[in-house]
């Protein structure tokens, strides 16, 4: 028997749906931001990610690099920014797009160690805004990611820091390094590397920078330049203007090496997280787009672990997220039939209410009365539709599972407008969610 990848996941049910409704909530929230959608590669040049995130873990560690039958160097893309850069180099898209905002959802793969919250195959929405470096746009990116959180209604704390413009990151880097030469023996062997070519990583380091020396390491913002300092003095009070609460972490410097002056991270407040709790991460680049090649553009963007974000959704349901406990059990409407004669006309009809928006289940075996709610409950279902043996043929019947309110009707022209009314609270609830899709 073969089973599963170590690190990968078979998704069904409950978890699966629950990934489709993230997916989904992120992509209608970034078209209401004017993103486009874009889609790239799940494969690229393995130096696409060497070039632009050299000393980090993810290029270190974790990437799945492989030769293809033409001995092309090549790797599954273990995050979504390098590789749309190099789309958006290649095919022109800074000329061609009317905003500058792009958004994509697909797997990424690492090869990390597996645990609740981290895969080696993990699904990854993401947004990349090409802007000038102005912090109303860095607040709008953070706004939109705000908006997503809430939407799901996950709770969570925004961490912030400034990590300045070159000569701010110049002058840091240089005292950083000053200070840990005489603790270089006590970091690791990657570490020791990123004392030369890049010593900010080392705050990001998943065991040094648990060790006394670095928390005690000097901090970024004694070091910014007065520009830098008046740039996320903006950004912040853009930030409370909008009612967004943060908090400033000076040691926080995200994973990858090509951020300057914003990063931020929204991370999960829930008491069932796993370790690796940072849903939402992201910040400004600058450079990133010129060193692969393309035009001097500065960019912003985010990348959102939607696995992680579902498992701590499922954590949270018996406790604070009562938002997908409906949603997990999303049959409107059971239907079955209790003799042959009526099986047709009941199958009609569930079609027939599938054109409203609604989802159905319909039976096609013959089901005895008594095992009907049985299924139906099953199944999770709001109502049930169906014909009782005490009726006479073509007269049928629909119950609310939670109310136990329940009419007859018929299936004609009188009898469909009667169940249409009793089913009216749903089918205005379904009607309300086209109107806010619309909007």
């Amino acid at each position: 028997m073969f089973t599963k990848i170590k690190g990968t996941r078979d998704l069904f049910g409950k978890e699966e749906k629950l990934i489709e409704t993230i997916r989904r909530e992120f992509l209608d929230t970034v078209y209401s931001f004017n993103f486009e959608w874009i889609d790239t590669p799940i494969f690229e040049s393995a130096q696409l990610f060497k070039r632009s995130a050299e000393t980090s873990d993810i290029v270190k560690k974790e990437m799945y690099e492989f030769k293809d039958k033409g001995q092309r160097e090549l790797v599954l893309r273990p995050e979504g920014t390098a590789g749309f850069v190099r789309a958006l180099i290649e095919n022109k898209w800074y000329a061609s797009s009317k905003s500058g905002k792009f958004a994509y959802c697909g797997p990424m793969f690492r090869y990390e160690q597996p645990q609740k919250g981290r895969y080696r195959q993990f699904m990854q929405a993401g947004v990349e805004y090409i802007s000038e470096i102005n912090p109303y746009n860095d607040a709008e990116i953070i706004l939109l990611a705000k908006k997503i959180l809430n939407n799901l209604g996950v709770s969570f704390t925004l961490k912030i820091n400034s990590l300045g413009d070159l000569e701010s990151r110049n002058a840091y880097q240089k005292a950083l390094k000053e200070y840990l030469l005489p603790y270089k023996d006590q970091l690791n062997e990657i570490n020791q590397e990123r004392l030369e070519k890049n010593v900010l990583r080392i705050l990001d380091d998943k065991e040094d920078s648990q060790k006394d020396f670095i928390k005690n390491a000097p901090k970024i913002f004694n070091y910014l330049t007065e520009n830098s300092k008046k740039y996320f003095s903006t950004l912040t009070t853009i930030l409370q203007a909008n009612n967004v609460k943060y908090q400033i972490d000076y040691s926080l410097v995200r994973g990858l090496d090509y951020y300057d002056q914003i990063v931020f991270e929204f991370v999960s407040n829930s008491k069932n997280s796993p370790a690796q709790s940072t849903i939402i991460g992201g910040g400004r680049y600058s450079n990133l787009i010129e060193e692969l090649g393309g035009p001097k553009l500065s960019a912003c963007g985010w990348g959102f672990g939607i696995d992680r974000c579902a498992d701590m959704i499922l954590n949270d349901i018996d406790d604070q997220n009562s938002l997908f406990k409906d949603f997990l059990e999303n049959l409107d409407i059971y239907v079955a039939s209790t003799n042959e004669n009526d099986l047709m006309t009941l199958f009609s009809l569930s079609n027939e209410l599938r054109n409203y928006g609604l989802v159905v289940e319909f039976n096609k075996e013959i089901v005895k009365n008594k095992k009907i709610f049985d299924k139906a409950n099953k199944f999770g279902a709001k109502y049930v539709i169906f014909n009782d043996p005490i009726n006479q043929s073509g007269i049928f019947t629909v119950k609310n599972l939670k109310s136990n309110e329940k009419i007859n009707f018929t299936f004609n022209e009188d009898g469909y407008a009667d169940l249409l009314e009793f089913l009216s609270e749903e089918l205005e609830q379904l009607n309300n969610l086209e109107i806010e899709e619309e909007e």
